[in-house]
């Protein structure tokens, strides 16, 4: 298993160096006027920069021991995020922005702490909430309003 951990941070680190090189030819522009190529630039630096650091991690941290059911564990909250995700992507058109994305945070939050569900759904309205005032109100982002209209 350690060997998979160490192949998926070398996959990872060189799929940020080729999504970096590509955003290259996107051109970056500047922090005032960012380019197409601005983001997917950032995003690859962060996700080279924690790939290495967790590919050095697992060669110098000590080793740890893991029960096989926390494996399990491990890919089952893996595997429901994914489908949450998925979930969310098909829901967004059909309910709208705030329903699909109070739904995905509601879901990811009883994934990470299932016994605190109601403090989970406040979270989760709060945040599905202020998500649409930025992106709507403030930035002007068109969200797709779903049956409701909001």
């Amino acid at each position: 298993m350690k060997w998979l951990n160490r192949i998926s941070s070398l996959f990872l680190i060189g799929f940020s160096v080729y999504v970096f090189l590509s955003s290259l030819k996107l051109g970056i522009g500047s922090p005032k006027e960012p380019g197409p190529g601005f983001m997917p630039s950032f995003a690859s630096v962060l996700i080279f920069s924690l790939s290495l650091w967790g590919f050095i991690k697992r060669f110098h941290g000590s080793p740890v021991k893991r029960s096989p059911s926390r494996d399990r564990t491990f890919l089952l909250k893996s595997g429901i995020f994914v489908i949450t995700i998925l979930a969310y992507a098909l829901m967004l058109e059909i309910v709208g922005y705030i329903i699909s994305a109070f739904v995905l945070v509601f879901a990811e939050f009883c994934i990470t702490e299932p016994k605190q569900w109601h403090k989970n759904m406040a979270i989760a309205a709060v945040l599905s909430i202020l998500s649409f005032i930025v992106f709507r109100r403030l930035l002007g982002v068109q969200l797709p309003r779903g049956i409701f209209s909001i």
